[in-house]
């Protein structure tokens, strides 16, 4: 396995800056890019561009680093955390608000039909507004955690693995209901 954190230059720890990470990539795609006459080859290329994909994101550097120190996180299905239970039924409950209000726009037949909708529209908008404003929250706070514990790095891999699971679930809502709120916009 290639240790994208020393491909990278950055220290083996859960969390980088990123505008250092971001720097460090531009510098060496640079020295390396096929298309710019570079001396390096498409293969380099392609895996530096694989090294900033996985360390930018948490939840990837976090499986990365964790595989590279011989605990890789569980990939058996694992329950939401308790602290997130709350978010997880709302999510689910906004989830289900926006698709019924989904299914009614695509069920009306002309624009007075789509139009009397609006009401219950913009509510479930709102609604999957404030559950991105709370998801959003929680991940800048699991940042923080990353941030904390890299000054206690290796001896906090137990604390790893709980904030990859915990930005799995980030991940997946965001996405979730990035996906509401675009269809909902149009």
């Amino acid at each position: 396995m290639t240790d994208y954190f020393a491909l990278l230059d950055q220290p083996r720890v859960p969390w980088l800056d990123s505008d250092a990470l971001k720097e460090v990539f531009h510098t060496k795609t640079l020295a390396t890019h096929p298309d710019a006459g570079a001396s390096g080859s498409t293969n380099e290329f392609a895996e530096l561009n694989e090294a900033y994909q996985v360390l930018q994101d948490p939840k990837r550097r976090l499986q990365h680093l964790l595989s590279l120190e011989g605990s890789p996180p569980s990939s058996a299905h694992q329950s939401v955390p308790s602290d997130l239970q709350d978010l997880f039924l709302r999510i689910g409950e906004t989830t289900q608000h926006a698709n019924g209000v989904l299914g009614k726009v695509r069920a009306a037949s002309n624009a007075l039909g789509k139009s009397l909708l609006q009401k219950e529209i913009v509510s479930a908008r709102e609604q999957v507004a404030s559950s991105q404003k709370s998801v959003r929250e929680l991940h800048e706070a699991a940042n923080e955690e990353l941030r904390a514990i890299s000054s206690g790095w290796p001896a906090k891999i137990g604390e790893a693995s709980i904030l990859h699971q915990r930005f799995a679930y980030l991940g997946r809502w965001t996405s979730q209901l990035d996906e509401l709120a675009f269809q909902l916009s149009l």
